[in-house]
Order: C-alpha cells, then sequence, then structure tokens
C-alpha cells in the first residue's frame, strides 16, 4: 500500500514538472519610459499583458508579476519586436535583461492575443502586425509589404565551421539565418517611422531544436549555431532601435515547450494505465461567494439565537415579562 501511494506521488510530481517547461525571456530594448527589474520567473501565457502594458494598453488578465515598471506612461514603445526560439531553454546570449521562463503556453497563442487588441484599438490603423515563420521561407515574407524586396539569393552568407551543408539540420537552419540576415537587411533600408500607432514584428525560428536533438545540447555545432542566432538577434535589435528612435520593446522569447509536449505524449501513450489521481471536482466561479455567503449567515443565526435564548432565560417572569403576568389565574392590579 505504502510503495503504491508513493509511486502515485512520484507519478503526480513528473507530469507537474512536464506541463510546465523552462525557458527564458529576454528583453534587449526597452523605451526609457520602461524599467525592467529583478528575475523573478514570468509566465508565457502573462506575455501577451507584457506586451499591452509597453503599449499602453489595459491589461485583460491579473499578474502579479512585477517585473515591469512604467515611469512615463505617455512615451510608451510604438513597437514590439520578438524572435520566438522554439526547442531551446536559452541561445546563450549573455545581453540584455533576463527573466526565467514557464513554457505553460506557446507563442502562436502569445501573438494573436497581441494582434486582436491591436486590431481592436486601431481598426483603420496602418499598424504593422507580422508574424513570420522563417522556415516558410520567401512566399510568407514576401506577403508583407514592408519585406517585399527582400530576396534570399542577396544575403550575406553566414560564416560558419562545425555547421555543414550537405547535413539537413544544418542546412535548415543557415538557410533560416540567412532569411532572417534579409530581413534586418531590408528593415535598414525602410522608410519606415513611427505613426502614433502601434507595430508588432513576431519571428519565429525553431530549426535550432533540430541541431540540439541532433548533436547536443553542449556540442560544438549548437554553440556555433547559437553565436550565429545571437549575432542576427543583436542586429536585429540595432536596425529596429534606430528605425523607432528607441520607442521600441525587443525581446526573445526561448521556450522548450516542444519538448515538453513530447514528454506529455510519452506519458500519455505508454503501455501501462494512466493511475486514477484523487483529484477534486471542479467548482464554478460563483462557488466562493455561495459559500461565504451561507457561511456568515449561517455563523449571524447561530450567535443571534444565541442571545436571544440568553436574553429569555435572564427574564424576571414577576416584573419583566408581560406573558407571565397576562397569564396569571389572577391579574394584578395597581391601587
Amino acid at each position: 500500500m505504502f510503495l503504491n501511494s508513493l509511486f502515485l506521488l512520484f507519478s503526480a510530481s513528473f507530469l507537474l514538472v512536464t506541463v510546465s517547461g523552462n525557458g527564458e525571456f529576454i528583453v534587449l530594448h526597452h523605451p526609457r519610459s520602461l524599467t525592467f527589474k529583478g528575475h523573478d520567473h514570468v509566465k508565457e501565457s502573462i506575455l501577451k499583458e507584457l506586451y499591452s502594458t509597453a503599449l499602453g494598453f489595459s491589461t485583460e488578465q491579473y499578474s502579479n508579476w512585477n517585473g515591469i515598471l512604467i515611469e512615463d506612461p505617455f512615451h510608451l514603445a510604438e513597437a514590439i519586436v520578438t524572435v520566438a526560439v522554439d526547442g531551446v531553454p536559452d541561445i546563450g546570449n549573455s545581453k540584455g535583461h533576463h527573466f526565467p521562463l514557464r513554457t505553460n503556453d506557446v507563442e502562436s497563442n502569445v501573438y494573436a492575443a497581441l494582434e486582436r487588441r491591436v486590431l481592436e484599438r486601431y481598426p483603420e490603423g496602418n499598424s504593422q502586425l507580422v508574424r513570420i515563420d522563417l522556415e516558410s521561407g520567401l512566399e510568407q515574407v514576401n506577403k508583407y509589404r514592408i519585406f517585399e524586396g527582400v530576396k534570399h539569393d542577396k544575403a550575406k552568407k553566414p560564416i560558419h565551421n562545425q555547421l555543414k551543408l550537405n547535413v539537413d539540420e544544418d542546412r535548415a537552419f543557415l538557410n533560416d539565418i540567412t532569411l532572417l540576415n534579409s530581413i534586418i537587411d531590408e528593415i535598414e533600408r525602410s522608410d519606415i517611422s513611427a505613426d502614433n500607432t502601434p507595430d508588432v514584428y513576431w519571428f519565429k525560428i525553431e530549426t535550432l531544436h533540430a541541431l540540439t536533438d541532433l548533436y547536443g545540447e553542449n556540442s560544438t555545432q549548437v554553440k556555433e549555431a547559437k553565436q550565429l542566432l545571437t549575432d542576427a538577434i543583436l542586429r536585429l535589435n540595432t536596425a529596429f532601435n534606430k528605425l523607432y528612435k528607441g520607442k521600441v520593446l525587443v525581446s526573445v522569447v526561448c521556450s522548450d515547450a516542444i519538448h515538453t509536449r513530447k514528454a506529455r505524449n510519452i506519458l500519455a501513450d505508454g503501455d501501462e494505465p494512466a493511475p486514477k489521481y484523487n483529484i477534486a471536482k471542479a467548482y464554478s466561479k460563483d462557488y466562493p461567494v455561495i459559500f461565504n455567503i451561507i457561511l456568515w449567515f449561517g455563523v449571524a443565526m447561530v450567535f443571534t439565537l444565541l442571545a436571544i435564548c440568553i436574553a429569555i432565560g435572564s427574564m424576571d417572569p414577576g416584573r419583566d415579562s408581560i406573558i407571565y403576568r397576562m397569564t396569571s389565574t389572577r391579574l394584578k392590579k395597581d391601587n
């Protein structure tokens, strides 16, 4: 019996660990009106609220995370620039302000929520809402007006020694870096300026995950790949910072959600049946209100009844109570 209980406890602990993966949230640049402090962990599901705060939007979800502080509410960010790196907990970059990230959501949900909020507030505006998965290539890049001039073959090839073009995983990653550098070249030539409508630029890269699985996280190939990616991201930071004259929030979101989903699938698809945990049933959101009303009403009734009983029990029948005086067999009369 004890061994069974211990097994259930261990299994539950393993499940909880795999549900929330590891990651890192890095702020490379922020306007002077914002301040980032501390190194408390932040949930990925809260990032949309953080970005909304940076743009001056009201938040829709309460969070007790206090890593961001608004110094000047009248000069907030004009644009959000995010590089989402899937499948790795970090990219080995030492620059910027780092926060541990709990990957309880996916980056696509964060962008979708941010895009919806921008469109709700500026339906007729000319906001740049860009989301590019680098693995999709030029077809997805060229559909945005700002990147119509991007040409993959005109980009400067990244210098590499450990990564080989005859390896599929290496070639896919190098193609993503080349495309990202082409985008940066186009940003440096762009004439976009701040127009009081927020812009969102979202770049996703997931080919680094394949390199990590192939060579190992501490291999020379992965270290070189992380350095190439870091160099490109720093170029991206400089380009957008110059384009928006510093009124931009540039960040990197590293998430190992892919490994997290794999761990959950292995646990769910195993041959052994999943143990039945003693999980409490779900309650309505009105349950705390109803519970408090019933609880305190019951307490008040008990003490009220007790006070009435004490008051009745301490009465003087001959002087205080008209009940005893009117029900007496011989009524008393005042002379």
